[in-house]
């Protein structure tokens, strides 16, 4: 009668004790699966670029214009001279080089340019005329640049002399415009425009 009780009650035990410690690892195993899963599929939030991508578009003369370019802010710093040194060629922007699209041959100020897509760089100087280049090698994938530190002055197709306009209103952000009577530069305090006819 003893022997029956317990081994009664030993399967009891076991019968109880194994149902929960399976539940229990089938339980923890799900879990776990869930949890992986939901991770994977859980979106990083993207940062924003300090410097986006922005672009600018229109029509000058009947002629399309686009140009691609990176962003900066002022961010309190002092610009012209200081974080964009005067007498050097300039990316015109922030990482990649900007580029810019002509889908017709063009007078530029007064160089003459084909239609297609260029380098856009700026050689800011302290007292006179700043210069503002159009360059051959303007893509990464292409050409093998990165802004300006690859600048090849024997691929310039048009290099000409703008006068810097220095305003009173601070410009924040970096922009390129592109207006009626041709491409408009502004940041920090100066702006100026260079003109674009159709040929």
């Amino acid at each position: 009668m003893r022997r029956v009780y317990i081994l009664i009650l030993s399967a009891a035990l076991f019968g109880c004790g194994g149902g929960e410690e399976e539940n229990s690892e089938t339980s923890t195993d799900s879990t776990t699966v869930e949890t992986e899963v939901s991770e994977e599929n859980v979106e990083k939030p993207k940062k924003k670029p300090k410097s986006p991508r922005v672009q600018a578009s229109g029509m000058v003369d009947g002629v399309q214009v686009d140009i691609d370019y990176g962003s900066p802010f002022v961010k309190g710093r002092t610009i012209w001279g200081e974080l964009v040194p005067y007498d050097k060629v300039w990316r015109a922007g922030a990482n990649e080089a900007t580029s810019i699209t002509f889908d017709g041959d063009i007078l530029f100020a007064d160089a003459e340019v084909a239609a297609g897509t260029y380098a856009l760089f700026i050689k800011p100087v302290a007292e006179g005329d700043w210069q503002v280049i159009l360059n051959e090698e303007w893509s990464k994938e292409e050409h093998g640049v990165w802004g300006a530190y690859d600048h090849d002055p024997t691929k310039d197709v048009a290099r000409i002399d703008i006068a810097p306009d220095w305003r009173q209103e601070l410009e924040e952000s970096m922009r390129f415009s592109v207006v009626n009577a041709g491409i408009e530069f502004a940041w920090e305090y100066v702006a100026f425009t260079v003109g674009i006819e159709a040929q």
